[in-house]
């Protein structure tokens, strides 16, 4: 039977940033993936002024920003016509989940780590040495131990009711859903994001790599049921209550059809369970208008990579491990995510969204913006 020191299940930003990095310092990696790259997700395709600098981390912030379009500011647009120009504190990025994905997945396996794509995890067990990995790959099912195990599934994964408890492993709270769908390149929204406002919801355009349009969305499920099936019937209802998306749309050719992706529980969950690290979305999923979700898939997994290695190496004793990284995680996390669920209230309620726009403007975005960037007292992820 293998044996590793670290098992990475996902090969997401966050989990092929932590196997890349423990790989780095000469660990045995294992990173798997229940994809084959390359692949398609529904994402804002966003990565924020901290997402590029957690990307310097791992030596790979030059390359993608030749490749990804340079986004400096914006426009918030509530149905009733308000529209909120604004400016972003430093240049964000567009590009392709399908794009910086495999790229990071790559650089984690340039690194050492073993990359096998196609690899779902069954489950896990708690051993003397460690954990007890079980995988399939086609119809063979894997058995390997591992010292560490770092839980990168995402944001909902069967991993979730085998690993968590019930209560976690549910969700809890309102649910949502996502979509996304590419568009032909347009000039329209050069260096620009624009988010759009609808009772029930809000989604955003903007530019990735090539030029190309980029629409993701999110609407609750309770608008969703009442709504006709499918998300052209989601498009049409968001488009008949803001009449700036329905003029953005209108220049717009298709490109891809639509990709869903559902439940989203918009919340954070414990950061560890039995042991095991949590990062990126598996630790909980940060609302979509804060912009930050990339930054803190790649904070999480760079920061559970340093304290993984700490362990391994004898700086901390390993039945600490788990525990410091969680305390890490909400000092780092924590201040985001209550911020988050607070500006929720005003995006999933354009009425109040358009009252505080009239008397706010601008120094509403501006406000959040401030509240949702990483917060200055966690000190650095690398």
């Amino acid at each position: 039977m293998s044996a590793f020191d670290v098992v990475v299940i996902g090969a997401g930003p966050a989990g092929s940033a932590a196997a890349g990095l423990l790989a780095r310092h000469g660990r045995r990696v294992l990173l798997l993936e229940k994809e084959r790259f390359p692949r398609r997700k529904v994402c804002g395709e966003f990565l924020s002024s901290d997402a590029a600098e957690e990307l310097g981390a791992l030596g790979l912030r030059e390359e993608i920003e030749r490749q990804a379009e340079r986004i400096e500011g914006g426009v918030l647009c509530v149905p009733g016509g308000r529209e909120i120009d604004f400016r972003l504190p430093a240049p964000a990025l567009g590009i392709s989940r399908t794009q910086l994905d495999e790229r990071i997945a790559r650089w984690a396996e340039e690194r050492g780590a073993e990359l096998r794509c196609g690899a779902r995890a069954l489950g896990l067990d708690a051993i003397p040495a460690g954990f007890l990995v079980r995988f399939s790959e086609g119809t063979k099912q894997t058995e390997i131990e591992a010292r560490s195990v770092v839980g990168a599934w995402g944001r909902w994964d069967a991993m979730d009711r085998e690993w968590r408890p019930k209560g976690q492993a549910d969700g809890h709270g309102r649910r949502f859903l996502a979509w996304s769908r590419g568009y032909e390149p347009d000039d329209s929204l050069e260096r620009r994001v624009a988010l759009y406002l609808f009772p029930g919801g809000y989604c955003g355009l903007s530019r990735i790599e090539g030029g190309a349009v980029h629409l993701a969305g999110i609407v609750d499920g309770a608008t969703h049921r009442r709504l006709p099936h499918g998300w052209d019937a989601v498009l049409a209802h968001a488009r008949r209550c803001n009449t700036a998306l329905d003029r953005a749309l209108d220049r717009l050719t298709p490109a891809t059809d639509f990709r869903g992706a559902g439940p989203v529980h918009l919340a954070a969950k414990p950061p560890e369970e039995g042991g095991v690290l949590m990062v990126g979305d598996a630790a909980g999923v940060l609302d979509p208008f804060s912009g930050q979700g990339i930054a803190c898939a790649l904070s999480s997994g760079i920061l559970a990579a340093r304290t993984l290695e700490d362990g391994l190496s004898g700086a901390v004793p390993g039945t600490s491990v788990s525990r410091i990284y969680a305390a890490a995680w909400r000092a780092r996390f924590r201040r985001r995510f209550g911020w988050s669920a607070a500006f929720r209230r005003l995006m999933h309620r354009p009425d109040l969204a358009a009252t505080a726009a009239r008397w706010a403007g601008d120094r509403l975005v501006r406000s959040a913006l401030q509240r949702l960037a990483p917060s200055a007292a966690a000190g650095p992820s690398s």
